[in-house]
């Protein structure tokens, strides 16, 4: 019978081709030490190798944010108004520290309008946390030049301490409301003379927006 003859080769042939295929898995894996695993597996950790970090949320450690502002002060005599622009990050929970620059105006009545450039360091203490809001105490310190003497027959290169209370609420997603009253005073500290130092005080009341970045 001939069918016999015919399958008996292909056989062979297959049975050779599996045992010479099964003989090159067995030599890699002797030669890994490895064993062999699927290079995907949805069960382990390897799938979520980066996982994002939570945001820092205003009042914690490190949250830092730039701080536009518009101020005020007047005195029945003078309006000074400033717009400013500085970087604030907190030190610790509740704590912050800023710099900011001021661009400003000094309207005397009966006088020319001066101007001038601010720059002030700071704290802010926002003993009243909440989700939403807070409260805060500031005090600060800053260096001011102006194009004419301020207040007149001052000097044009003066001091500006203050300090204050204020207010944050947010208003957007990330974006807060800021404002608050704060004394106001502008004085060479003496360093003209007694004569040469009419210091300037007035309240002074701002607004303006914290934009995290």
């Amino acid at each position: 019978m001939r069918t016999p003859m015919v399958i008996h080769p292909f056989l062979a042939f297959a049975v050779a081709v599996l045992a010479c295929h099964g003989g090159a898995l067995a030599q890699d894996g002797a030669a890994s030490d490895e064993p062999l695993r699927f290079v995907h597996e949805p069960w382990s950790g390897q799938a979520a190798d980066e996982v994002a970090e939570p945001a820092i949320a205003f009042g914690q450690k490190d949250f830092d944010s730039w701080i536009v502002s518009y101020s005020a002060a007047y005195t029945g005599e003078a309006l000074d108004q400033g717009f400013t622009l500085g970087y604030s990050e907190f030190l610790v929970d509740d704590i912050e520290w800023f710099l900011e620059g001021g661009l400003w105006s000094f309207y005397d009545r009966g006088r020319d309008a001066a101007f001038g450039l601010s720059a002030s360091l700071g704290f802010r203490w926002h003993f009243i946390q909440e989700d939403r809001w807070s409260i805060f105490a500031d005090v600060g310190i800053g260096v001011l030049g102006t194009t004419d003497h301020v207040p007149p027959d001052g000097t044009s290169f003066n001091f500006m301490p203050r300090a204050g209370v204020g207010f944050t609420r947010q208003i957007d997603e990330d974006i807060r409301l800021i404002g608050g009253v704060r004394w106001h005073h502008i004085s060479n500290a003496r360093t003209r003379g007694d004569s040469r130092n009419p210091a300037r005080d007035a309240p002074q009341i701002y607004v303006g927006l914290v934009i995290p970045f």
